[in-house]
């Protein structure tokens, strides 16, 4: 079990943990330090884990250059493409 340690200083099978530390310790451990100390730990919640997709990132339009550098303009007669981006 997860638990972050709410006392001073406890000893444990781990060695001796301070405020604040997590840790993970058997049940039976952590349920008989609960008995003598009740205030001792604070229980974590196990984080549920995510499968994420792999995404790219979205790229940025970059802008199209003449031969000489300059920057190109966009063709009005050609209405569905934007010749002033790659």
């Amino acid at each position: 079990m997860k638990v972050e340690v709410t006392a001073r200083s406890l000893s444990t099978t781990k060695g001796i943990v301070r405020n604040g530390d997590v840790i993970e310790l058997p049940d039976a451990e952590v349920n008989k330090i609960m008995k003598m100390n009740p205030l001792a730990f604070k229980k974590i919640a196990e984080e549920p884990v995510f499968k994420t997709a792999n995404k790219k990132a979205p790229t940025k339009k970059k802008r199209a250059r003449n031969a000489n550098g300059t920057l190109k303009a966009d063709d009005p007669s050609t209405p569905n493409v934007n010749e002033a981006y790659e």
